[in-house]
């Protein structure tokens, strides 16, 4: 600012040399006020944008963070991982049947697989809310905490079964479609009831997991009954039992806190739970055996699957030798 009064001195001296002390110093005064006024106007005006920007950002943000919550409490009521592993055992089902490809199919029958497994997924939650609340792992879940209503998770429930039913309907074939549909009841339905009143409810479980590769197989134009279709389903089938045993051992104190009828929570000593454990691993080992002698697959299969079972029968061995959550 003093530079100016210094430069307007300087030529009213050079033009003028007549002038005044008096009115230099006026002048000098009068434009470092001028000074001062433009800047403190062009300072407010800043603020004042500052501060618009500012809003401007924290509202953006708040509605970037709560359409991110959005889309969290909608992952986590599909299980999105878990529909995202059944389109891709479905697409097995269906990339196993060979020859000619239908891509449209292959994507309708793997989207509405993925919606049907969303549809059971948010109908179970719906149904064990209180259950999920007594339970640490499940505690955080949508419904549990608040974060979604009742009434919105049913119309999820809702909207992406019958999204899926109707994908399935139109893109794929008649079967296909009543798998998809039957698989939502057996587990919102019949799986969800079971589990605080039977063990047998892992059973019930199993079957839900080994449906979506036999809808991939029918979607490209087997039969259930086809050997290849009750191969691909026996796998998901029998592979369920060693996983789900380990999870629910390593996780039976919360199952029971949840009023959960599980293997592990009725089996201090773990001992059942081994045994299950190990039998369901040997029955899974003999799959590529039984598919390679009905000439389903070649024998390179089955030498694969016998060095593959070897590991999974040795991780089972430890378990039955040491029944700790490291081992499961």
């Amino acid at each position: 600012m003093a530079s100016l009064p210094c430069m307007y001195r300087h030529r009213l001296i050079v033009r003028n040399k007549c002038v005044l002390p008096s009115l230099q110093k006026y002048v000098a005064s009068s434009i470092e006020e001028r000074s001062i006024a433009l800047l403190a106007v062009r300072y407010q005006s800043s603020s004042a944008s500052t501060g618009e920007a500012n809003k401007d950002q924290d509202v953006e943000g708040k509605a970037n963070e709560s359409q991110h919550g959005v889309f969290n409490n909608f992952s986590e009521l599909s299980k999105l991982r878990l529909s995202s592993l059944v389109v891709a055992t479905t697409s097995a089902g269906f990339l196993a049947a060979g020859g000619p490809i239908s891509w449209t199919t292959l994507t309708a029958c793997s989207l509405g697989t993925a919606f049907c497994a969303s549809s059971a997924s948010t109908f179970n939650q719906v149904f064990e809310i209180e259950r999920d609340r007594a339970m640490k792992r499940t505690s955080n879940r949508p419904l549990p905490r608040n974060a979604v209503s009742k009434e919105n998770a049913i119309l999820l429930g809702l909207a992406t079964g019958g999204t899926g039913t109707a994908t399935l309907a139109l893109g794929t074939d008649a079967v296909t479609t009543a798998l998809g549909l039957g698989n939502i009841a057996l587990y919102a339905g019949l799986y969800t009831y079971m589990k605080p009143r039977s063990e047998l409810n892992t059973w019930v479980g199993a079957i839900v997991g080994a449906i979506p590769p036999v809808m991939g197989w029918t979607a490209a134009g087997g039969s259930v009954t086809d050997a290849e279709a009750l191969i691909l389903g026996g796998t998901l089938f029998l592979w369920q039992f060693p996983h789900f045993f380990a999870l629910s051992w390593m996780h039976r104190r919360d199952y029971a806190r949840g009023g959960f009828e599980m293997v592990p929570c009725n089996d201090p000593t773990g001992n059942r739970t081994a045994s299950l454990i190990n039998r369901y691993t040997w029955y899974l080992s003999t799959i590529p055996l039984v598919a390679t002698g009905l000439g389903i697959t070649n024998s390179m299969f089955a030498v694969e699957g016998l060095a593959i079972n070897a590991y999974a029968l040795y991780v089972a061995k430890k378990f039955n030798e040491e029944r700790s959550n490291g081992n499961a």
